[in-house]
């Protein structure tokens, strides 16, 4: 069988394809019951299952073959629109992915002049963990300032501040090198509010001139060249199914 996402497949190739070991290593997990098919916990090492129809549990955890959705990083660059379509036009990502043989949508948003990691994929689950407010996703950003930043002001930006009656804030905030002003702040947000970066900053004064997404949840951008994409790694694509936690 070649494609694990058709057919049926034994239990212990299926948990293999999904990452969890060796197969060897995936049936001592049926013997100890820690395994659920469609909610049924089963010890039967010649279980079979449907890919694409039944939902496999291990201790709670949500888990598919690894080959069954794709998944692509991008670096996107400024000036590009988040957008998989545009009436007017203007120059969207869409037209820098490769071609997938599967519907891809981006997960989150980078606005058209903001530049760094989008993560596209064919699987609805993980676009949704990733993308939602309630999980809280780490989206790690670089940002180049027109004016130093203070470090004394860096707590404003980690308890917030008012804009237009919206309460702005950054999970963590540093300045890069140890000198008390720089061009540039590093964030964590754990939100993905229109513009939050910009707004955020300018209610204290400062005007950006760059921003850059290097990190979203556990990947990173790495050495990825602007403009370009890559597929993700089975031990990416692992980490991100390690945030799905048993919804």
């Amino acid at each position: 069988m070649n494609n694990a996402g058709q057919g049926r497949m034994r239990l212990n190739r299926f948990l293999a394809s999904s990452g969890l070991g060796s197969r060897r290593a995936c049936e001592e997990l049926i013997r100890e019951g820690v395994i659920t098919v469609n909610g049924v916990v089963t010890r039967a090492l010649h279980e079979t299952v449907m890919p694409a129809k039944d939902t496999v549990r291990v201790r709670g955890k949500t888990v598919r073959p690894v080959g069954q959705h794709v998944y692509l990083m991008m670096y996107k660059p400024k000036g590009y629109l988040t957008t998989m379509k545009d009436p007017q036009e203007r120059k969207n990502v869409v037209s820098l992915l490769p071609k997938a043989g599967v519907r891809l949508f981006p997960v989150g948003r980078l606005d058209r002049d903001s530049e760094g990691l989008l993560l596209f994929t064919s699987d609805g689950e993980i676009a949704h963990r990733m993308a939602h407010p309630r999980y809280t996703v780490s989206r790690y950003y670089r940002v180049d300032l027109a004016t130093p930043f203070p470090r004394e002001l860096l707590p404003r930006l980690e308890s917030g501040v008012m804009a237009r009656g919206e309460r702005l804030r950054a999970h963590k905030a540093w300045l890069r090198g140890e000198k008390r002003h720089g061009h540039q702040v590093q964030l964590v947000l754990r939100t993905g509010r229109k513009r939050e970066i910009r707004r955020l900053l300018a209610a204290l004064g400062f005007e950006v001139i760059r921003i850059l997404r290097y990190g979203f949840g556990p990947l990173r951008l790495g050495s990825l060249e602007l403009g370009n994409t890559r597929r993700l790694t089975a031990q990416e694509i692992k980490e991100l199914h390690g945030l799905m936690g048993g919804a």
